[in-house]
């Protein structure tokens, strides 16, 4: 995400100050979401076999991760403004706002998939009010964007579908099943596609 992010505003023209602050802004964003999921779901991790996550591997404690988040949300609020400015800076806290919400309280329930389509509406709004005030995100992008947020959460969830179901977690895709999942998926990508002609044709056009 910080990558894409970071990409998406030099390809709007955000110049390389803005570039640098969106990268920064994004990976505090992010490193916040990622720590305070390890914190959050240490024990969960640890009960369904997740060796590979730090916390559970014993490599990192949770306890460890706390001062590392208190730095890394409080650099986010600052480095937000200063990337895409007042309106700009609002959207990705709110949508960093979003991604906490899934972590605490909708990860395991079968609105799983809203944090996802709230956080990915805002990343083009914060994207293209650093690359440039004026810049506003289009209908088409803001769908295409929470098309892909959906559609990254049930790729992402699908693997864990049976180890999720064992250890009583809920989740939009231990709730579709593995079947209706995929399948809900493959025409998410669909509608997708279709949005990105849309863009696609309205650049070569306009």
């Amino acid at each position: 995400m910080v990558l894409l992010m970071t990409i998406a505003t030099a390809f709007c023209g955000g110049s390389w100050s803005s570039i640098t602050l969106v990268f920064l802004a994004s990976a505090a964003g992010q490193a916040t979401v990622g720590w305070t999921n390890d914190v959050h779901d240490a024990e969960a991790d640890r009960a369904a076999g997740r060796d590979t996550k730090p916390t559970v591997s014993g490599d990192v404690r949770p306890d460890d991760l706390r001062v590392p988040i208190l730095v890394s949300a409080t650099l986010t609020i600052p480095l937000s403004f200063m990337a895409a400015g007042w309106i700009g800076g609002a959207a990705h806290l709110a949508a960093v706002a979003s991604a906490l919400v899934y972590n605490f309280f909708l990860a395991r329930t079968v609105w799983s998939w809203v944090p996802y389509a709230v956080s990915f509406a805002l990343m083009p709004v914060f994207i293209a009010q650093a690359s440039s005030p004026s810049l506003w995100s289009t209908l088409p992008v803001t769908l295409l964007s929470v098309l892909v947020g959906i559609t990254a959460h049930l790729l992402n969830a699908i693997p864990d579908i049976d180890i999720d179901r064992e250890t009583g977690w809920g989740g939009l895709a231990v709730s579709l099943g593995q079947r209706r999942s995929m399948a809900l998926a493959a025409v998410l990508v669909v509608v997708g596609v279709v949005c990105l002609g849309v863009l696609i044709n309205d650049l070569l056009t306009g």
